[in-house]
C-alpha cells in the first residue's frame, strides 16, 4: 500500500480500540502456543514419547518456522499492509493449531507445530510497527505493555481451559475448541484495524530501508545486541517453565490437570500480567529521567527471579512453591515492555518492523527453541531406565535451567551502559 493511501494514524479513543484488537490477537497467539503445556503429559502417554521429544515439540518443532519465516514476513511488514498480514498469519496458526487435533504420532504433531509457528510468526514484528504509528515514543513502551498482557493472559486460558477440556473431553478437542475461533476473530481484526501512515510521529517520513542498510545500522548498535541476548536468555528460562511446570506439578505433586492449570495459572500468570503492566509504566516513568532505566529494570527484575524460581522449586509442599513463585512471577513479566519497546526506539522508523524480527530470531531460536528441548533432554538424561525417578529428574533439570536468568541480567546491564548513543527514539 501506497503512503498516500494509508490512513493517518488517528488520536483518542480509536487508537485504543487497534491496542485492544491486537491485545486480543496476541491472546490467541498464546492460548494456542501455551495450551500444548497442560497438554503435553496426555499427549506424551497417548503417542508414547520421551521428554526429549516432548520438549523438541513444545520448542524447536515451533521455532524453527517462526524464527526463520519471520523475517522475510517482517521485510514485508516495512513495506506492505501489516493490518492484512497480521490477519492473514492468525487466520494460519489458528487453522494448524485445530489441526494439532488429529495428530497420530511424533511427525504428525511435529508438522502441525510447524504450521502454528510459520502463522504466528507474522504477528509480533508488524504488531510492534502498528503500534509505533499509533502511539508516540514516550508512550510506545506502555502500549507494547498492553499488548504484551496477551502473554499471560492467553497463557492463563491456556492453562485454565486447557485442563478442564483434557479432563473432561480430551486432548484431541482441546486444540480445536481454542484454534477454530481465532478464524473469526481473523477477519474482524481485518475489519477493524486501519493501516496508518508509516512514521508520523517521527522528525522525517518513513520510507521502507533496503535490508542492506538496516543491518549496517544494527551492526554499529551494541545496545540492540545486548538487548536481544538478554531477552534470548530470559525467554529461554520462561519457556523452560512454561512448557514443563504443568508436568512438574503433575508428577511431584498428585495433582489433577484441572486443578494445574487452574492455581498454577493463577499463581504463575496473574502476577506476570501485573509485572507486564508495570514493566511498561516504570519504564517510561523512569526512562525519562534517564534512559538507562530501559534495561536496568529488566536486570534487576531477572536477577531477582533466579534464586527465588529456584527456591520454590525446592519446596515439597505445593502451597509454599506457588506462595514463593508469585514474586518472581510478577518479576517475569516486568522485562518485556522495556525490551520491546526499546527496541521500537533503537532504529528509524522504516526499518522497525524487521529489527523487531531480528530481535525475535534471536529470542526465540535461542528461548523458545532450546529452553523446553534443554529442559527435556536434561530430564530425560537424568531419567532411570524404568522412569520411576520421572519427578525428580524434570525437577533437577528446572532447577538447573532457571539459573540462566543471572546471565541475562548481565546481558541488560551492558545495554545500560550504551543506550545513550544508540537511542533513536525522536526518529531523526
Amino acid at each position: 500500500m501506497s503512503v498516500s493511501k494509508m490512513a493517518r494514524p488517528r488520536g483518542g479513543f480509536y487508537r485504543y480500540i487497534v491496542l485492544g484488537s491486537l491485545f486480543v490477537i496476541y491472546t490467541f497467539n498464546f492460548v494456542d502456543r501455551l495450551i500444548f503445556s497442560v497438554l503435553q503429559e496426555p499427549i506424551k502417554h497417548d503417542l508414547g514419547l520421551s521428554d526429549l521429544q516432548m520438549g523438541i515439540l513444545n520448542g524447536m518443532a515451533f521455532a524453527v518456522f517462526y524464527t526463520a519465516v519471520g523475517l522475510p514476513i517482517a521485510w514485508a511488514a516495512d513495506r506492505f499492509n501489516r493490518v492484512s498480514i497480521i490477519s492473514l498469519s492468525l487466520a494460519i496458526w489458528s487453522v494448524f493449531t485445530a489441526a494439532s487435533g488429529l495428530a497420530l504420532n511424533f511427525w504428525h504433531m511435529f508438522f502441525a507445530r510447524l504450521g502454528v509457528g510459520f502463522g504466528e510468526a507474522g504477528c509480533t514484528p508488524p504488531a510492534h510497527s502498528l503500534m509505533s504509528d499509533y502511539f508516540d515514543a514516550g508512550e510506545r513502551t506502555r502500549a507494547i505493555a498492553i499488548y504484551s498482557l496477551g502473554i499471560p493472559v492467553g497463557g492463563l486460558i491456556g492453562l485454565v481451559a486447557g485442563g478442564w477440556v483434557v479432563e473432561n473431553i480430551g486432548w484431541h478437542q482441546a486444540f480445536f475448541i481454542v484454534g477454530l475461533p481465532g478464524l473469526v476473530f481473523a477477519i474482524i481484526a481485518k475489519i477493524i484495524i486501519k493501516e496508518p501512515r508509516r512514521g508520523a510521529f517521527e522528525a522525517r517520513a518513513a520510507v521502507p530501508v533496503r535490508l542492506i542498510a538496516v543491518f549496517k545500522a544494527l551492526t554499529t548498535n551494541r545496545t540492540f545486541w545486548m538487548f536481544s541476548m538478554g531477552g534470548a536468555l530470559t525467554s529461554l528460562g520462561g519457556y523452560a517453565l512454561n512448557a514443563w511446570m504443568v508436568p512438574h506439578l503433575l508428577r511431584s505433586y498428585g495433582m489433577s490437570y484441572a486443578e494445574v492449570g487452574l492455581k498454577f495459572g493463577l499463581v504463575g500468570l496473574v502476577p506476570t500480567a501485573v509485572g507486564t503492566f508495570i514493566g511498561g509504566w516504570l519504564a517510561d516513568h523512569m526512562g525519562k529521567k534517564d534512559l538507562r532505566w530501559y534495561p536496568l529494570i529488566p536486570a534487576l527484575s531477572t536477577a531477582i527471579m533466579a534464586p527465588l524460581f529456584f527456591l520454590a522449586l525446592q519446596m515439597q509442599n505445593s502451597w509454599l512453591l506457588m506462595a514463593i513463585w508469585i514474586v518472581p512471577g510478577l518479576c517475569g513479566g516486568i522485562w518485556f515492555a522495556p525490551l520491546f519497546g526499546s527496541i521500537q526506539n533503537l532504529v528509524a522508523p522504516g526499518m522497525r518492523a524487521f529489527a523487531s524480527s531480528i530481535n525475535l530470531f534471536i529470542v526465540n531460536i535461542i528461548g523458545l527453541g532450546l529452553g523446553p528441548m534443554l529442559t527435556g533432554a536434561l530430564s530425560t538424561h537424568f531419567t532411570l531406565p524404568d522412569g520411576s525417578n520421572a519427578a525428580a529428574a524434570l525437577k533437577l533439570a528446572l532447577s538447573i535451567v532457571v539459573w540462566v536468568y543471572v546471565l541475562s541480567a548481565v546481558f541488560y546491564y551492558l545495554a545500560a551502559r550504551t543506550i545513550k548513543k544508540d537511542w533513536h527514539g525522536d526518529g531523526k
